[in-house]
């Protein structure tokens, strides 16, 4: 054999090994990253979507309000919410190019037991449009609730049957297929705003008034100062886990719950903006102090599909908004609560439009 056949197989040799090792350096790699992403998602809590249907939830503790609407108002009402869920001719919205993730902020004074849903924000992601779309559900919606005798509250499901319920609930009244939920409580909503440094919010002196009073109560629940943490001054300021949590409970400035659903939404959007410029070192410590609060019906796999996806997310669209839309709801009293009287038929094709569209 000549030295140049030998040189071409030496070099063949050498790509070959080269090759070789890249595909090795790669594959650990992708190893690494899957059993790191792994150790993550054993963190947290799976639900396997069995809830148990409690008889009966207490009153909430804003239940104030003077008197109720006139009966036949009421008596109309409920027969509208009855004949909604009952309704089967319109089956439930699904595509395949759109996921509905809903989350799940519950307003649990006690760490671990199950409470009203305080905010319920439906993420969709419409893959065939690059959109991201962000609505809120207002939690004074009256409607019927699957397995419960009378109409009340959306923010009630979650206490009467837990997630499974909510979701089961929000399909039934508005034709919608929501795929899976991420749910948690106040607690864990101030240690994640708390591992992301704070948000900036400005702050008004109506907004600090009422915000001072929950920040009283978690101080109380918390066994601190009744005065720790409270807002002072009024302007653009960053915000803790607790003052944030606060906040974004505010529904006596403004537009009632109207004005709070906004509230959260911008807080949201904040963390999710201070996630973004995270490095490794706050990333890894934010994701071991929050993961083990978060309790959802996302399979493992389904998750760490999601977290893979997450840069194709990066640039999409992401618009937000609220049910019920303007011109569709009426404010009412039933059984001494403020409830919302909504158009069902106009919410849900506007919702149909805004998510599928």
């Amino acid at each position: 054999m000549d030295k140049r056949k030998k040189t071409k197989i030496k070099g063949k040799k050498k790509a070959a090994i080269i090759a070789g090792s890249i595909v090795g350096i790669i594959l650990i790699l992708c190893l690494s990253g899957y059993l790191m992403i792994n150790s993550y998602l054993n963190k947290i809590k799976y639900d396997p979507g069995v809830e148990a249907l409690a008889s009966e939830i207490s009153p909430e503790p804003d239940d104030h309000t003077e008197s109720d609407s006139p009966k036949a108002e009421i008596d109309m009402l409920n027969k509208k919410v009855e004949e909604n869920l009952s309704t089967s001719s319109t089956p439930l919205l699904y595509d395949n190019d759109v996921f509905n993730i809903l989350l799940i902020g519950s307003d649990t004074r006690t760490a671990g037991s199950r409470g009203r849903s305080d905010s319920m924000i439906l993420i969709s992601i419409n893959k065939r449009t690059s959109k991201i779309m962000a609505t809120s559900l207002l939690r004074d919606i009256y409607l019927q609730i699957p397995g419960v005798s009378q109409g009340n509250r959306l923010n009630t499901a979650n206490a009467f049957g837990g997630p499974a319920l909510l979701l089961d609930t929000i399909q039934q009244n508005f034709k919608i297929k929501v795929d899976k939920y991420i749910a948690v409580d106040f607690f864990s909503f101030m240690d994640i705003v708390d591992q992301v440094g704070g948000v900036d919010i400005d702050v008004t002196n109506d907004e600090i008034k009422v915000a001072n009073n929950y920040i009283h109560e978690i101080n109380n629940l918390k066994g601190l100062p009744v005065d720790n943490g409270e807002l002072t001054l009024a302007g653009k300021q960053t915000l803790t886990g607790k003052q944030a949590l606060s906040y974004a409970r505010i529904r006596y400035v403004g537009n009632g719950d109207f004005g709070r659903t906004d509230r959260q939404r911008l807080v949201l959007e904040q963390v999710f903006s201070k996630i973004k410029t995270q490095n490794i070192s706050q990333l890894n410590n934010l994701l071991n102090t929050s993961l083990p609060e978060v309790t959802t019906n996302l399979s493992k796999n389904e998750l760490f599909s999601l977290v893979l996806s997450m840069p194709s997310y990066a640039n999409d669209t992401i618009d937000s908004w609220r049910i019920p839309v303007d011109g569709t709801f009426s404010y009412l009293s039933v059984r001494g609560m403020s409830v919302l009287g909504i158009d069902f038929s106009k919410n849900t094709a506007e919702m149909r439009k805004r998510i599928y569209g």
